[in-house]
């Protein structure tokens, strides 16, 4: 159970939701195209609720920090592809934003790790 609650079971559920999000947007909407739109910043930032992991008694805290980097990357990887792939006018921008989720995802990780680094 201590290794059941980490940062796979996090970024699982936000890829469940990103594949959700794709199939509502079948039928192309433009109010939820503009949520997509907003995504490559909103995942990342969301995901900074991983460190919150520190905080509870019972998770197994001797590899967790590399569990958060390994699932930050490719989780992050994942579920930013996902998410920006339902949008309905697929162009250079779109791409844009994917890189820039994924440049935001790093930095955000970074400054997770000096934060838990210096509390714990």
């Amino acid at each position: 159970m201590r290794y059941l609650i980490g940062p796979e079971l996090f970024y699982a559920l936000m890829y469940a939701g990103a594949t959700l999000l794709g199939q509502a947007n079948q039928p192309a909407n433009k109010s939820l195209d503009s949520f997509i739109e907003k995504l490559w910043f909103w995942i990342p930032v969301a995901c900074l609720l991983v460190f919150a992991l520190w905080w509870i008694p019972s998770v197994e805290k001797r590899w967790l920090l590399l569990r958060v980097w390994i699932t930050g990357i490719i989780g992050g990887h994942l579920v930013i592809e996902r998410a920006l792939r339902a949008y309905s006018e697929q162009g250079p921008g779109i791409g844009m934003g994917y890189l820039a989720g994924i440049m935001l995802q790093f930095i955000l990780l970074v400054v997770g790790t000096i934060f838990i680094k210096i509390r714990f």
